[in-house]
């Protein structure tokens, strides 16, 4: 089943959909969700509270690309869920730490639309990389993983894959400071 019959399942309010979605990316999700999660409770949780976000959310929302946006959602949970209950694994923080000095401080007064014009500057810039630097970062910062894991997934050494992060981090920054974010 292709995401465009999903989604029209979806907002012909079809209950096959959230078992459609289950068949064809439950395992997807439950990655992301183990990831930034360590109690297997706190996954399942995570999951099932997806699965009813997505059912409210269309209609009306008609996502574009809705694997990745399925994926924010359930990472966004999981974070969520993860900060509740005090039981996130250390990749989380230490990502966000090596990450955060790329990224402007604090809250503006144009929040969401700041935020997301941030994200799409983000996005540019990713997809200026070379694809292997951009799965690195993006295993990295947006699934969390370790470094060894995003190195052994693109076959680099953990010391390439440090340096590439670093290099990509420091360019994004530049990036961001060209844009007028920082």
């Amino acid at each position: 089943m292709t995401d465009e019959e999903l989604i029209r399942l979806y907002q012909a309010r079809d209950p096959r959909a959230v078992e459609e979605t289950k068949a064809r990316y439950g395992a997807y999700c439950a990655a992301i969700a183990r990831r930034l999660l360590t109690d297997a409770r706190d996954v399942e949780e995570c999951l099932s509270d997806c699965a009813m976000a997505v059912w409210n959310a269309i209609p009306p929302a008609c996502p574009e690309h809705f694997k990745g946006w399925l994926g924010a959602i359930v990472r966004n949970r999981a974070l969520a869920i993860g900060r509740e209950n005090g039981r996130r694994p250390p990749t989380v923080e230490e990502a966000a730490l090596e990450l955060a000095p790329c990224l402007p401080e604090g809250d503006t007064p144009h929040g969401q639309l700041e935020a997301r014009e941030l994200g799409q500057a983000i996005s540019r810039f990713l997809w200026s990389q070379k694809p292997p630097v951009r799965t690195v970062f993006l295993r990295r910062y947006w699934y969390a993983d370790r470094v060894e894991q995003a190195a052994a997934h693109v076959g680099w050494s953990v010391s390439k894959t440090k340096t590439v992060l670093f290099r990509t981090r420091n360019q994004l920054r530049e990036f961001l400071r060209q844009e007028g974010y920082l």
